[in-house]
């Protein structure tokens, strides 16, 4: 994650030269491959929360053999077969996407000022 925000505030810095309106709040960060009964990796996800508050997504993906197996045929668990895996990691794994995708649909439509 470092790494990542190292190279966004660079392409920042670059749009900010060129001119960029960078006024907008629309960079949001979500937890993925996330084990919620990890306990270091809760303490991890809450450091995230205290340190970048509302720029975290409320809902996390999980990590889970299901989206796994859609990477390795390069699909999204959108487009695998539900009989691939078993029917209740597939759900439990859609769940946690649908969640996340669902709240970045309402930021996106937040800003476009829609409902």
């Amino acid at each position: 994650m470092s790494q990542f925000l190292l190279m966004t505030s660079d392409l920042l810095a670059v749009v900010r030269k060129a001119g960029g309106d960078l006024s907008h709040d629309f960079i949001k960060y979500v937890v993925t491959r996330h084990e919620p009964f990890d306990g270091p990796q809760s303490q991890i996800v809450a450091l995230l929360r205290s340190l970048f508050s509302d720029d975290v997504l409320t809902a996390t993906i999980l990590k889970s053999t299901a989206i796994s197996d859609a990477g390795l045929s390069k699909q999204t668990l959108y487009e695998i077969e539900r009989g691939q895996v078993r029917k209740s990691t597939y759900d439990r794994a859609l769940e946690s996407v649908n969640a996340a995708n669902s709240e970045v649909l309402a930021n996106v439509l937040k800003v476009w000022g829609r409902k």
